[in-house]
């Protein structure tokens, strides 16, 4: 199991293997700005994994989940706070390397999320979807590392 540095780590090498990749193939040209932000959003993804104990990544999950409260409060988007309200407890509800350590999971919840937001809000669904691709690309690096080191202590 990494620490939230090695997965960080393991995130920004996901990330900068990926860019380089889609800007070789002409795929992505983005911004420094808007590298900056998918960068955010990998690495966010690459803590997300461990919200389900107490880590960094739940630390930062509950720091952000608060900020949204605020605001959508402000902005009177009640269904949306229910919402919110709802996904803050799930976390205290499952075990550790349980829905959060799947493949599935945390490839459709951040689709999921990017779809929602994109239906409440006026950003760009692409613009959201590109976001959520980077946040799923530093979770599967979280998901990678836990594997690469659950099989190298299950060989000693």
């Amino acid at each position: 199991m990494s620490g939230y540095k090695g997965h960080l780590a393991g995130g920004l090498i996901a990330y900068g293997l990926v860019l380089s990749a889609a800007q070789a193939l002409q795929v992505l040209n983005p911004s420094p700005l808007t590298a900056a932000e998918w960068l955010g959003f990998t690495l966010a993804g690459a803590l997300f994994p461990d919200i389900d104990i107490k880590s960094k990544g739940q630390k930062y999950f509950y720091s952000v989940l608060f900020i949204l409260f605020i605001i959508l409060i402000g902005t009177h988007h009640s269904e949306l706070v229910a919402m919110l309200g709802l996904l803050a407890v799930i976390p205290m509800m499952v075990r550790h390397r349980g829905i959060f350590h799947r493949t599935w999971f945390v490839i459709i919840v951040p689709v999921a999320c990017a779809l929602l937001c994109s239906t409440y809000s006026s950003v760009d669904c692409d613009i959201l979807l590109h976001d959520a691709f980077f946040f799923i690309l530093g979770a599967l690096s979280h998901l990678v590392l836990d594997l690469g080191v659950r099989r190298t202590l299950r060989g000693k």
